[in-house]
């Protein structure tokens, strides 16, 4: 999608109705196999959001779909006090890195920043592809 969109060949506008379909479709694929990896990413990336609003629509869907995945399977398992302990130290470096991030892409161009994102989309894609 997103590689398209840059070829100019695909051209989505970000309305509340395709966000909807790919935001459902990311969350479904979620919760069927666990990972969805950049789906989430191509798909606002195709939209042509700014970069700082697809990164954080990004952040949002990942939020919200782990949060009812947490919900969902969370019953079903025990963790000791090591665990929480690395969760919150976990989510404390999150906040930072993320805070940190939005920074740097404040200033990257839009038209870099959707090259950028595609580029690392095929490297994904094609190391999944090879190495399975």
């Amino acid at each position: 999608m997103a590689i398209l969109r840059l070829g100019g060949r695909l051209k989505l506008k970000s309305t509340g109705h395709w966000l909807v379909i790919g935001g459902a479709v990311t969350g479904l694929l979620s919760g069927l196999v666990g990972r969805t990896g950049s789906l989430g990413a191509a798909v606002f990336l195709a939209l042509g959001l700014p970069p700082v609003a697809c990164v954080a629509r990004d952040a949002t869907t990942a939020v919200a779909m782990h949060t009812v995945k947490a919900g969902v399977y969370g019953g079903m398992m025990t963790f000791a006090h090591t665990f929480w302990a690395l969760g919150i130290a976990l989510r404390t470096v999150m906040v930072l890195g993320t805070w940190v991030a939005k920074r740097v892409i404040q200033r990257v161009p839009r038209q870099a920043f959707e090259r950028y994102v595609a580029a690392l989309l095929i490297i994904i894609a094609v190391y999944m592809i090879v190495r399975g």
